[in-house]
């Protein structure tokens, strides 16, 4: 393998204006199986995310099994697992559904009286896991991070602060899907072959 600067790839959001760089749908919603494909139906955007990014997080423990010697012959995997961690900035009725599940959230439409009104209802229960993708860019290079399963929860304090945005800290635990995957990454490096 030689080396080759345009393999080196950064993590950057693939959003616009109108469509953010993650997004979420049941469990059961077609996954994509590329970097580039266009999600499917039930796939609903997330909006923005802070400038850490997301992180990723996968875990593998094992076990030894070792001789009468006490050396270590072999390694079994013990357990998987796998997290990724992201903070919305973005607080919309869509992106908090997805946090805290739409039995918690609730959302009355604006009136000429008020604006879209929501509340959002915390205590000992959890959202639904969801299916996520987080899509990043750089150039035509294209990376995407799906969870088919994934079981989101709040992670740190929510600050409210004249000078920064409300943040929401969200883990995703990585549960596996039916295939036993709990983590898929998409690339595609976008160099096209010519057609001749």
């Amino acid at each position: 393998m030689a080396i080759d600067s345009s393999k080196i790839i950064i993590g950057a959001p693939d959003q616009s204006s109108t469509t953010g760089a993650v997004a979420f749908a049941d469990t059961t919603a077609t996954l994509p199986t590329t970097a580039v494909a266009t999600l499917g139906t039930g796939w609903e955007d997330g909006g923005y995310v802070s400038e850490d990014g997301v992180s990723v997080t996968p875990t593998y423990s094992t076990v030894d099994i070792k001789d009468w010697s006490r050396a270590s012959v072999r390694s079994l995997l013990d357990e998987f697992t796998g997290e990724l961690k992201f903070a919305f900035i973005q607080t919309d009725y869509e992106s908090l559904v997805a946090l805290f599940g739409s039995d918690n959230v609730t959302k009355v439409a604006a009136t000429t009286t008020h604006g879209e009104q929501i509340k959002v209802s915390m205590g000992a229960r959890m959202a639904p896991a969801k299916a996520w993708c987080f899509s990043m860019k750089d150039g035509d290079a294209r990376v995407r991070i799906v969870l088919p399963n994934a079981q989101p929860t709040i992670d740190g304090d929510l600050v409210f602060v004249a000078n920064e945005p409300i943040t929401w800290s969200v883990s995703l635990k990585c549960n596996a899907d039916s295939n036993g995957d709990n983590i898929i990454i998409l690339t595609d490096d976008g160099q096209t072959t010519s057609s001749n």
